[in-house]
């Protein structure tokens, strides 16, 4: 292999659609029995969620459950990506291809899968943290049905973080996400988003409002936090077997308290992507491998850091493709 330095990336919440996972499902066993246990975990067919399509129940959300409401769009990003994982890495044993990887990420939600895949947790109670952590998310995103979410991206160039961050005090918003150099998302009270908004398009920014439940990443979040870390003082974390780096620090952890401190802090304080990519690559890393739904990661990869490959395994044909380009 040609690869010596592989960093796994895992998808977060956004990357959803119906119909996800289905592929691999129906190939893998390995894939069946994550699914399996996922429904035993949280008491409802996961499958089901994830596999059916709009049309296919006539217009009608599953059993009134809607993939695209945080409470179930966490838990069902996360068993989607450790599948794909699990998939991936029956495919290598297989195939006979002597893979590893030098260390792990994961973009906000994803920082669970990767936790799981670094050996800190098993996936079925890192399972139950999850669908903790967004059913407080979900409880305290309710006390502010008032403010949210939104995406600027500057499409001529590198986005001034510190401009955008300028703006933000004077209307009292937050930097949530440092996604790429190009991209940056802001959370905070409505009113707030529409007044940045507004002096942002006159700079030549493009603002997007942002489909979600809260104003997630933000200290209005904190309860939430507050309230999952009880969970997170009481989980059985064990070191890391290979490094973790942060996506809210941008650094490099595997002692148990360091990545339960990063968990609870990652609900309401800046996810740095952009920062965690950068320092990924300072590690000499040469390939990443995105795992879930999607290629969102992927694609922000090439406003990050353009020069370094990446793949993704999000279905047979991408997971085929993958192991075709380790096996050159």
């Amino acid at each position: 292999m040609k690869y010596r330095s592989i960093a796994l990336i895992f998808s977060g919440q956004g990357s959803q659609y119906p119909g996800m996972g289905k592929d691999i499902y129906d190939n893998f066993a390995s894939a069946r029995r994550v699914f399996e246990e996922a429904s035993d975990v949280l008491g409802y067919d996961l499958k089901e969620l994830c596999f059916s399509k709009p049309s296919e129940a006539g217009g009608k959300i599953t059993q009134g459950r809607d993939i695209n409401k945080t409470i179930y769009t966490q838990p069902a990003v996360f068993t989607t990506g450790y599948a794909c994982f699990r998939a991936f890495l029956d495919t290598c044993r297989s195939e006979e291809i002597p893979f590893d990887f030098k260390l792990t990420a994961g973009h906000s939600l994803g920082e669970y899968t990767a936790l799981v895949a670094a050996g800190v947790m098993d996936y079925g109670p890192c399972l139950s943290l999850v669908r903790e952590r967004a059913t407080r998310m979900t409880e305290v995103g309710r006390n502010f049905p008032d403010a949210g979410l939104l995406a600027v991206v500057d499409r001529r160039g590198d986005l001034d973080f510190e401009m955008v961050s300028a703006l933000c005090e004077k209307h009292g918003l937050y930097i949530t996400l440092k996604n790429t150099r190009r991209q940056l998302v802001i959370g905070g009270l409505n009113t707030g988003l529409t007044e940045i908004a507004q002096e942002l398009k006159k700079l030549g920014k493009t603002t997007t409002v942002l489909k979600v439940e809260g104003p997630f990443h933000t200290p209005m979040m904190k309860p939430a936090a507050d309230k999952l870390k009880k969970s997170l003082d009481r989980a059985d974390f064990k070191k890391a077997v290979r490094p973790i780096i942060a996506n809210g620090s941008a650094d490099i952890v595997v002692e148990p308290h360091q990545i339960k401190d990063e968990l609870y802090r990652q609900i309401f304080r800046l996810v740095d992507w952009r920062g965690s990519i950068e320092k990924a690559a300072s590690c000499g890393t040469d390939l990443f491998i995105e795992f879930g739904p999607k290629k969102v990661l992927s694609n922000m990869l090439k406003d990050i850091c353009a020069d370094i490959p990446r793949l993704n395994v999000e279905d047979m044909a991408s997971l085929e493709a993958t192991v075709k380009a380790l096996r050159e």
